[in-house]
């Protein structure tokens, strides 16, 4: 095309997805079955994607090793990790039988039923990267600014999603970036697979991971599934990570970083400390010694690099935003968040670093930190330098350093 050329593609498609019962039983991330509908615009499986699929055709016989990235990789302009990059309008209408209700991206435009059909359109209101289209049976339960769309039968942890979705885009916003979108939803889909994708506006929800879990007053684990969910509204869909090692955790490993951050708000320092011991746990359980790299390095292709990804990530943030201080840890964030928001550079961790030390009051104390903890493998040693003790009322106080 010609400097400001357009070009107008049309297609027609037909499908049936699954094709009958899986081998093994479930597992399919989309499907269109009577019990609910998850389409998504991840890959090609539903409509055609305007760009090159690295992936397509490829299977354990013909797969590549992993690509070797070079000391300054992320240098100039970086691919962004996932999709074609391209931030769009979105509109879908959507038709199907009338006892469903389909939710798309953005902003209910109109809904119909005629003879049994119901026709939703669904139109985004502030370009997006991603879409879906999710239907089911659904109650709907609404809060200031997000709604819940959940089977009537599970009502067990609504008001603690509602509570975690509210918080996410009050906190966030205030903390990160605002919101662009006029909505935010959470669509509960069957337990088919169990996963939760934070589509732009429009949450996808396995039934298994929030809707029936039993959360208790130590864990609280709706909240914290959708505060993590909910989070990727930031982390991957306003700020879409770049290609290559560091750039999921800038997704997965900031989406836990700022669980913990809401965690504490709404459920006090209990809640926050609960949570962050458990994601530490799981990384001391979880890591491959021989085979993990440093944060910078980390591309999901070894081993062990998911809990490194998510847990260590999450937690490796946390102590950061405790070494700079709140008010300028908060303000680096925010600064990275803006500057990147809308740049055809999609950033990794070493972009990252790079803002937030602009915002170090101890510069060199900044740079020991992030050479320990994010290019160097560690691990947290506790020592006890002192200890003293003493009877009171019956009982003993042991003081420790």
């Amino acid at each position: 095309l010609a400097t400001g050329g357009t070009v107008e593609v049309g297609f027609s498609f037909t499908g049936r997805y699954p094709e009958g019962i899986t081998k093994n039983g479930g597992g399919a991330g989309a499907f269109v079955l009577p019990s609910g509908v998850v389409l998504r615009s991840f890959g090609s499986e539903f409509i055609p994607v305007p760009y090159f699929e690295g992936n397509r055709g490829v299977d354990k016989d013909n797969a590549l090793d992993p690509r070797d990235y070079e000391e300054g990789f992320w240098e100039g302009r970086t691919r962004p990790a996932f999709g074609g990059g391209s931030r769009y309008p979105v509109r879908t209408t959507i038709t199907g039988p009338e006892r469903f209700r389909y939710n798309g991206v953005g902003v209910l435009e109109s809904e119909t039923v005629e003879d049994g059909r119901r026709t939703a359109v669904w139109s985004t209101d502030h370009p997006v990267n991603f879409f879906n289209v999710v239907a089911g049976e659904w109650e709907v339960w609404e809060g200031e600014g997000v709604k819940v769309f959940h089977h009537p039968g599970h009502g067990y942890n609504i008001e603690e999603i509602g509570e975690a979705l509210e918080a996410s885009r009050k906190y966030y916003s205030e903390w990160f970036y605002p919101y662009p979108w006029k909505e935010l939803k959470l669509s509960e889909f069957p337990g088919i697979a169990t996963y939760a994708q934070g589509f732009p506006t429009n949450i996808t929800f396995s039934e298994a991971i929030g809707f029936l879990t039993r959360s208790t007053p130590e864990a609280r684990v709706a909240f914290l599934v959708t505060a993590h969910e909910a989070a990727h509204q930031w982390w991957g869909n306003i700020l879409l990570p770049g290609e290559g090692p560091g750039g999921n955790i800038l997704s997965e490993g900031m989406s836990h970083f700022s669980t913990l951050l809401l965690n504490e708000q709404v459920n006090g320092l209990e809640g926050r400390i609960e949570f962050a011991r458990r994601i530490e746990d799981r990384y001391g359980d979880n890591r491959q010694v021989d085979s993990e790299r440093p944060l910078v390095w980390t591309d999901g292709s070894k081993a062990g690099d998911t809990t490194v990804t998510y847990d260590k990530g999450g937690w490796v943030f946390w102590m950061l935003l405790q070494e700079m201080g709140r008010e300028r840890g908060l303000a680096g964030i925010s600064d990275f968040i803006h500057r990147y928001a809308e740049s055809d550079d999609y950033p990794v961790l070493q972009d990252f670093l790079a803002v937030m030390r602009q915002h170090a009051e101890d510069v060199e104390t900044f740079d020991a930190f992030a050479d320990q903890w994010f290019h160097d493998v560690v691990v947290p040693q506790y020592r006890f330098t002192s200890a003293e003790i003493e009877e009171v009322d019956g009982g003993f106080v042991v003081e420790t350093t």
